[in-house]
């Protein structure tokens, strides 16, 4: 028995052979959804309200978080949780001045507050405070202890917006803090040492990196199998965030090793940042230009 293809049947035919080419077309590109897209900032969760200029943010202990604005605003801290809606809890921090507060990190005994914005370049009075984290989980008022420190290398006061002495980025690694600064003059970060303990100190030059932005904030992650850094920033005019990985870190020679750069699509004023699982990190943003504060989620690049 013959079977003859007639003209309607070709084209009915050729309709489904286009409906599954189509169909397998759509299934591909919903795999190449913005949730897969690593350039991609995924919203999280607001930042409480008390935080309209957040500029640092730590977790403290699993849940509970810790956040500053910078300056201007009172000298204090605010704590609070993701997964529990039981408000946010201000602690005054006493013995400080918020100058212009730019990061938070921590270490087993201690948080540190980088009172180290420095917009001109023209600041005399940078200083860290630590504060105990049993006062913070306890208190409502916390003692803070002073380190005053001047850069090594810094020589000249004069005001000027395009100095490479602004800093908003700083880790703990055993006895000593490690300074990221904000190059507006260059676009590139040194990187600086100081001791932790209470005192007065010049901030000793350990080397540069070139950033290509404004580096706002630092992690460290420190493990058996080698340490790993984080910096984050934005570009000076048009605002768009970056990530720069340091995967193999070595001790605290945290340039020699290999980087990896991941460009947000973003234009927004990325502020901080934190590890939150083996290979994502929160980053929260200033409110700005009308932008609410969020806390989001990146992929770290592999």
């Amino acid at each position: 028995m013959k079977y003859f293809t007639t003209p309607l049947l070709m084209r009915i035919k050729m309709t489904f052979q286009l409906f599954v080419l189509s169909f397998y077309a759509w299934s591909w590109m919903a795999c190449q959804a913005p949730g897969n897209d690593p350039n991609k900032l995924i919203p999280v969760n607001p930042l409480p309200k008390e935080l309209t200029e957040n500029s640092g943010l730590i977790e403290m202990d699993d849940d509970l978080f810790i956040g500053l604005n910078d300056s201007g605003h009172e000298p204090s801290l605010y704590l609070f949780s993701l997964k529990r809606k039981s408000g946010t809890r201000t602690v005054k921090i006493n013995n400080a001045q918020n100058v212009d507060w730019e990061d938070l990190t921590q270490d087993e005994t201690y948080v540190y507050i980088g009172d180290m914005g420095n917009n001109d370049g023209d600041r005399k009075d940078l200083a860290i405070y630590r504060v105990k984290k049993d006062d913070l989980r306890k208190y409502t008022e916390a003692d803070a202890e002073k380190i005053t420190f001047t850069y090594a290398n810094q020589t000249n006061f004069k005001a000027s917006k395009k100095n490479n002495f602004d800093c908003e980025a700083l880790v703990s690694v055993n006895d000593s803090l490690y300074l990221f600064t904000k190059n507006r003059g260059n676009q590139q970060t040194d990187l600086y040492s100081l001791p932790k303990l209470p005192g007065d100190y010049r901030a000793k030059h350990l080397g540069q990196f070139e950033a290509n932005g404004l580096i706002t904030s630092a992690v460290l992650r420190q493990n058996t199998s080698g340490n790993d850094l984080v910096l984050i920033g934005y570009q000076s005019k048009s605002y768009t965030g970056f990530l720069i990985y340091f995967p193999m870190v070595i001790g605290t020679h945290f340039f020699q090793g290999a980087s990896k750069r991941i460009d947000f699509n973003t234009t927004i004023q990325i502020e901080s940042v934190l590890y939150q699982g083996e290979h994502e990190v929160y980053i929260s943003n200033e409110e700005t230009n009308g932008q609410e504060g969020l806390i989001y989620k990146a992929d770290l690049p592999q």
